[in-house]
């Protein structure tokens, strides 16, 4: 079993805890502008009664669980995630409330629906954790009926910005921990990648998720650990990363800490 990182996703089921990943989605999914973005993401798919929606990456289900809402009894959404972990504790939480919802444990690399399937398809912060994001979209495009819509919200983790003392310092710890993603600029790259494989009428909306409490940002971004890993890997010395850490914790205890990180959400439509 492997320890928490910052790529725990990847494989969630294979870590020390993965029950840690659930609680993980269900603070972030607490905060407001992450409410805020997916809700918009809703309404530009312009879902009717009857479609079928594919959701990649659903996680513990909680936006699948909103859209079928939205389809009535004569659609269906289906969420599929790489996490035996993740479709137990969705199906737990479908339980009862009679949606017309189906998980499935699944790669987001070979998708296992016939073409032409879907009447929109969407995933919310899983390609930064694929290792082949654009073969993932290829199957997305793939199950997706004509004119189906397509939207893919991801962060850019160049774009996390945080106001502390020493600029250099900082610059390295935050670059490092954009590099140690999977995908840090998957963000900026989707817009390319919805091009390449001929999707039409691309169009990009952003959020700016913003922190100003300094445990907050480590729970969620992960950025002090990202200080003790630079460290573990040499990018910074034992002093800099306490030093750093100690200096963020006390501009948040004085209410001086500010933390925010751009998120994009590529649309497009299949041809």
């Amino acid at each position: 079993m492997k320890k928490q990182d910052g790529t725990g996703f990847t494989n969630v089921d294979d870590m020390t805890n993965p029950n840690y990943f659930v609680s993980y989605l269900d603070a972030i999914s607490t905060l407001k502008s992450i409410q805020a973005y997916k809700q918009k993401t809703y309404s530009r798919l312009e879902i009717k009664e009857d479609y079928h929606i594919l959701d990649v990456g659903c996680g513990t289900g909680d936006d699948v669980r909103r859209i079928a809402q939205k389809v009535g009894n004569i659609g269906q959404i289906v969420g599929v995630d790489n996490s035996e972990t993740m479709v137990t504790e969705a199906r737990k939480r479908s339980e009862g409330l009679k949606l017309p919802v189906e998980y499935r444990v699944c790669d987001a690399h070979s998708l296992e629906f016939p073409d032409n399937t879907f009447d929109c398809c969407r995933a919310d912060r899983t390609f930064q954790h694929l290792k082949y994001p654009q073969k993932a979209l290829a199957e997305m495009v793939r199950v997706a009926r004509k004119k189906a819509q397509i939207v893919i919200s991801e962060p850019d983790w160049e774009t996390l910005i945080i106001d502390a003392g020493d600029r250099a310092l900082t610059r390295k710890i935050l670059n490092f921990h954009c590099d140690s993603s999977r995908n840090g600029w998957i963000g900026r790259q989707l817009p390319a990648l919805f091009n390449e494989i001929g999707l039409r009428d691309i169009s990009v909306d952003t959020d700016t998720l913003i922190l100003s409490d300094c445990s907050l940002a480590d729970k969620h971004l992960g950025i002090l650990s990202a200080a003790m890993r630079a460290q573990q890997a040499g990018i910074i010395s034992t002093t800099e990363a306490c030093d750093w850490t100690s200096h963020l914790e006390q501009k948040s205890q004085a209410g001086r800490f500010f933390c925010a990180i751009t998120g994009f959400s590529t649309f497009g439509c299949k041809p």
